[in-house]
């Protein structure tokens, strides 16, 4: 059997509310372009809701599993985003956006995974823009023992219709027990996580519980995990990490402080028109 590409460490995550959270400031120098991840849950029927704030030089995925997502943006789009279906926000120079999680049965359940934009191409600066997929059009993959949904790109001969301007892998797996799954990245893929949703899973010899994050060594080695007597539901982040440095004022990611300057200025100007609308 090939050997599994190693872990190098397992985070637990930060918890404060109904957030879960495990990238961090600190941790960028080995997660990149991954800049946060985070996991919502809560049991409860009340509405979740973010007022107009604002973003830059950041891609954001928002994935409900359990409830619904009514997006607003300063792009004028306007999207419901149901369970199992993906938003992808393009913050670029500046977007200003707020957000209500409506629960299903009393349960709301969702993920977000943010990526810094790539400086090269003056995407880092481009064009915000605001993007909903159904979840029929994402592809399933279906094996003896695994279900594999591809959310961001590519896996065996199937695509998403999702393209991000980084370099990203992004799939939902579910397994039964006792089986195996393994997958290759592409060359300088080198930026892999797993994140355990639920059940157990094992990756070379290192147990993962839920609410567990485990980051991958940058290796050619396949990713390789098994369960034994539970099933699991787990993601796979893969990405090509940014030749650039990555800087943060923990609502937006730049390459460089003037970026982070002029796109202060942009989200500023933003809010004011809110505000005089109203």
């Amino acid at each position: 059997m090939q050997k599994s590409r190693q872990l190098t460490h397992i985070r637990h995550g930060i918890k404060k509310g109904i957030t879960t959270s495990f990238i961090h400031e600190q941790h960028f120098p080995t997660t990149n372009p991954f800049v946060l991840w985070e996991h919502f849950t809560s049991k409860s029927p009340t509405n979740h809701g973010l007022s107009f704030h604002g973003h830059s030089g950041i891609e954001a995925i928002s994935y409900p599993l359990t409830g619904t997502i009514l997006h607003h943006d300063s792009t004028q789009q306007h999207h419901i985003v149901k369970s199992g279906d993906i938003h992808m926000m393009t913050s670029g120079q500046g977007i200003i956006h707020k957000s209500t999680t409506l629960p299903q049965q009393s349960t709301t359940e969702s993920f977000q995974l943010w990526m810094a934009l790539p400086a090269a191409n003056n995407n880092e600066m481009c064009q915000p823009k605001s993007q909903l997929f159904k979840k029929h059009h994402l592809p399933l993959v279906e094996d003896n023992h695994s279900t594999t949904k591809i959310l961001v790109g590519h896996y065996q001969q199937h695509t998403s219709p999702i393209k991000s301007h980084c370099e990203l892998i992004l799939l939902d797996i579910i397994m039964t027990s006792y089986s195996t799954w393994c997958f290759t990245p592409p060359q300088d893929y080198h930026s892999c996580f797993i994140y355990l949703k639920s059940g157990i899973s094992y990756s070379a010899n290192n147990k993962l519980m839920p609410f567990q994050m485990g980051f991958f060594e940058s290796s050619s080695a396949p990713i390789i995990i098994t369960t034994t007597d539970h099933s699991s539901r787990f993601f796979i982040a893969c990405a090509v990490p940014l030749k650039q440095p990555l800087i943060t004022n923990q609502h937006s990611v730049h390459s460089c402080e003037n970026n982070m300057s002029k796109s202060e200025v942009t989200i500023k100007n933003l809010m004011e028109s809110i505000k005089n609308k109203k």
